[in-house]
């Protein structure tokens, strides 16, 4: 007894040798722990009832170890939406759903790596619902079902990869997720610095991109979309741009918004504070990122100001604002702060940027981080700024160094700008709903109706 005790104490102490890639060490250190947890719990179990049993029964109490470890599954959600019993029906699809012989092992090799996916046995019903090979990057959608019941899982791996690969580098999320009538999805591809984004939507469903949105200087956006010629599916291949998405299904929008799961790309900005060369290019990288991933068309991004906040702002971080128009004369813009000099509240999520939509002639944005504020950047001879709330009332004024000024206010009161020249005349009035109602996407909200 003790030396099998032994044994498989020595065998949960094997050394493991992690995969390169980081992403897919972090899920199997998490699979394994899982089955760590279990096996410690077991052999713990043994050990007791060792001490309490005679020797016949302990012997006895050995050759049942299999039930004793047995590995606790996550439990399948039920089929009650006809979307969701739509998309499980749907047959396979993505540029590999002809290949019969590779869709049938990839069913027969998913099926006996249940136990390792932490998916019940009895879920003995396995369909690809997608295989796909983009550049650099081999993608599969499984569910595991029953009459009632279901779950999915999804792997990738380098384009060819194997099936043993893609279900080595299959996930198992922490708490059961519920089913949902699409699957979105990105992955990191191997081979180029970017990721893959899948967007599957059950069968007969209509996929459209736009990549053409054009801001007008009321905040709304024209744009233009464009089928895509595959069966409820939609594929961002690495290099390319994300763009919005759209899933149409029975003539009704169920789907209208950023592509999921394309993961932005990130200027990072060192710890210590950041420098103002360093702040400009982050910024005007991240309001790219931000175009590019709404679908929207527009100017370069350009710096409009750039220098340190008020005093009356914590630490007066350095902070940028950059700016893109497009031709219908709508502008987004982003004021960026330097992340290390900002405070804030202990477990508070700290925001180091805030996005704003005006035009070339004037845009208002809230200031990044805690402290309420108002950045105003309007016609260069201006010379002071009035905000005004919904009833008319002044709530702050200050003075606009060449056209540009920060205003301690809650932005949420604000409904209106009127920038004054030197001699107090009038340059403009506009208003400012952004402000009012703000919300954290740039242009359109995403439309979920599924």
């Amino acid at each position: 007894m003790t030396d099998e005790i032994r044994q498989a104490l020595a065998l949960l102490a094997e050394p493991v040798v992690p995969r390169p890639d980081p992403y897919q060490r972090l899920l199997r250190r998490v699979r394994r722990r899982r089955q760590r947890r279990m096996a410690v719990a077991g052999v713990a179990a043994l050990a007791l009832a060792a001490m309490a049993l005679p020797p016949i029964g302990a012997t006895n109490l050995l050759t049942t170890d299999e039930s004793a470890l047995a590995t606790t599954y996550q439990p399948a959600s039920p089929i009650d939406d006809p979307m969701v019993r739509r998309l499980l029906d749907s047959p396979t699809r993505g540029n590999l759903a002809g290949d019969t012989a590779l869709i049938a092992t990839i069913e027969r090799e998913y099926r006996a790596a249940r136990a390792e996916l932490l998916v019940d046995p009895s879920l003995d019903d396995v369909r690809v619902l997608f295989a796909h090979d983009a550049p650099g990057t081999r993608v599969v959608v499984v569910a595991y079902l029953d009459d009632s019941h279901a779950l999915i899982r999804h792997g990738s791996g380098p384009a060819g990869a194997s099936v043993a690969e893609l279900v080595d580098q299959t996930g198992t999320p922490d708490e059961p997720q519920p089913l949902t009538p699409y699957v979105f999805l990105g992955r990191h591809s191997p081979v180029h610095d970017d990721r893959l984004a899948v967007g599957l939507a059950p069968t007969g469903c209509r996929a459209e991109t736009s990549h053409d949105g054009r801001l007008q200087p009321d905040g709304s956006v024209v744009r233009y979309w464009r089928p895509v010629n595959t069966d409820g599916y939609v594929v961002r291949g690495a290099g390319e741009t994300a763009g919005r998405w759209q899933f149409t299904c029975d003539g009704a929008i169920r789907y209208a918004g950023p592509a999921v799961g394309t993961g932005l790309h990130r200027t990072t900005v060192p710890i210590a504070s950041a420098l103002p060369t360093e702040l400009r290019f982050s910024a005007v990288r991240e309001l790219q990122d931000l175009l590019d991933g709404d679908g929207l068309t527009g100017s370069a991004p350009q710096v409009l100001w750039s220098g340190r906040l008020p005093a009356w702002v914590p630490n007066a971080p350095e902070a940028v604002l950059v700016s893109s128009c497009s031709t219908d004369g709508g502008c987004a813009v982003l004021l960026k702060a330097d992340v290390a000099a900002l405070t804030r509240s202990e477990f508070a999520v700290l925001n180091d940027r805030r996005t704003a939509v005006g035009s070339a002639e004037f845009v208002a944005v809230p200031l990044p981080g805690e402290t309420a504020g108002v950045l105003v950047a309007g016609p260069r001879t201006g010379a002071r700024a009035e905000l005004v709330d919904a009833r008319g009332s002044t709530v702050a004024d200050g003075p606009l160094a060449a056209g540009t000024g920060v205003l301690q206010v809650d932005h949420r009161k604000v409904a209106k700008v009127r920038v004054l020249d030197s001699d107090g005349q009038l340059l403009l009035t506009a208003a400012t709903s952004h402000l009012t109602d703000y919300r954290d996407h740039l242009a359109e909200p995403t439309l979920w109706a599924w």
